[in-house]
């Protein structure tokens, strides 16, 4: 891991600036199903270098990130010729469930640290609309780095640039949290109700079982 994060740096640093940041960051989203950790890469250069702008770090970024997605869901796009009738169908029936709510999977899984790729290759089989995909993908890619970008530069601050490892501390902190509370929300069930009972059957959801119930349901029947 410790040599991924060095040759990322690298290859910034040949690029150099935001330049370097767009080309790491699509790097970081090329291959799929392989996590490259590409966010330390924003995140130590907003931190640590001098009139970075974290917010503009993030936008291109996330740009990139998207960019390396791209790829993904058109190398998958292109593997649907592969499966046969009866996946087909199968796929045709996910495509009527997630109707317009495939760009929301999308965002809310490439906006949070979680794996991606399954949803984007999923879509990329279905044949979805690869205007919606990217525009999704990107924006989602966009907050996470913004928000990746941020924590660096707040959690230097706070302890001073001197102190690399405690920052590093904090940070992995920040990350396990958030992570277990991704890991825990039941996005399943989200996609679910909106596909077939759309935005106000989930706020009837919502108001009916409160909102850590919907969050946090595990997949049982009722």
């Amino acid at each position: 891991m410790e040599n991924i994060v060095d040759l990322l740096i690298q290859i910034a640093d040949i690029f150099g600036g935001y330049l370097g940041i767009f080309v790491v960051s699509v790097v970081g989203n090329l291959i799929p199903f392989i996590p490259i950790p590409y966010l330390v890469a924003v995140y130590l250069y907003a931190a640590y270098i001098p009139g970075s702008n974290p917010f503009l770090v993030g936008v291109v970024s996330g740009i990139g990130g998207g960019v390396g997605k791209l790829a993904v869901y058109y190398l998958s796009r292109g593997a649907s010729v592969f499966i046969s009738d009866k996946s087909k169908k199968k796929l045709e029936k996910m495509r009527e469930i997630l109707g317009n709510y495939g760009a929301l999977a999308v965002f809310l899984f490439a906006a949070t640290p979680s794996p991606d790729d399954v949803i984007i290759a999923l879509l990329g089989l279905m044949k979805y609309n690869v205007l919606k995909f990217f525009v999704s993908i990107t924006a989602g890619k966009i907050l996470i780095s913004v928000l990746t970008a941020y924590t660096g530069r707040i959690v230097v601050e706070t302890l001073g640039r001197e102190k690399f490892w405690e920052s590093v501390v904090v940070s992995i902190v920040i990350f396990v949290i958030v992570m277990l509370v991704v890991t825990f929300i039941n996005w399943e069930k989200i996609l679910e109700i909106l596909g077939t009972k759309g935005w106000k059957g989930l706020l009837e959801e919502i108001n009916k079982k409160g909102l850590r119930k919907i969050l946090f349901e595990n997949n049982k029947k009722e």
